[in-house]
Order: structure tokens, then C-alpha cells, then sequence
């Protein structure tokens, strides 16, 4: 997890003030706003929902980042063609 700032306050960012950070720190960060969303809907990046509004902790985006991704390895999901028994 990130750890706490200097004022003990998590940086909280909707997805766009987190994307205008990101690009102050970093000009040429390759993070999009769709890649952020998809993120966040896959369960990588913890985030808090207030009403319509997503936040995300700042700190805990850039640690992400930073540190990659670890995927869980995928089971085979069978598919192919099924026999038909008539």
C-alpha cells in the first residue's frame, strides 16, 4: 500500500486530475485515461466511489506503476467445438 504523506492525508484524484498529475510529474507517461479505467475496472487499482465520482489514491497509482503488475495466471476457458449427440 502507499504510504501516508506528509500531512498524513491520502492524495485523493478523480481519473482526470490523477492523468493531469501524472503528466506534470512525468511528460511522457504512456498512461491514458481509457488504460486507467480499465484499471480500475479490472480490480488492479483500488478505488473509492462517492456518487458518480471515482477517486483513486495517487500514491497508490504511481507505486502501481512503478512497481508493474503482477497477473494471476489464467485457467484454459475450454471453448472450441462441442459434439452435438443426436
Amino acid at each position: 500500500m502507499a504510504e501516508p504523506t506528509k500531512t498524513g492525508v491520502a492524495r485523493m484524484r478523480t481519473r482526470d486530475q490523477a492523468i493531469a498529475q501524472l503528466k506534470q510529474d512525468d511528460p511522457d507517461t504512456a498512461l491514458t485515461r481509457n488504460s486507467l479505467d480499465y484499471l480500475i475496472a479490472s480490480g488492479k487499482l483500488p478505488h473509492v466511489l462517492i456518487g458518480n465520482k471515482v477517486l483513486i489514491n495517487y500514491d497508490t497509482l504511481v507505486e502501481l506503476l512503478a512497481n508493474g503488475i503482477a497477473d494471476a495466471p489464467q485457467e484454459p476457458q475450454g471453448g472450441g467445438i462441442r459434439p452435438i449427440k443426436i
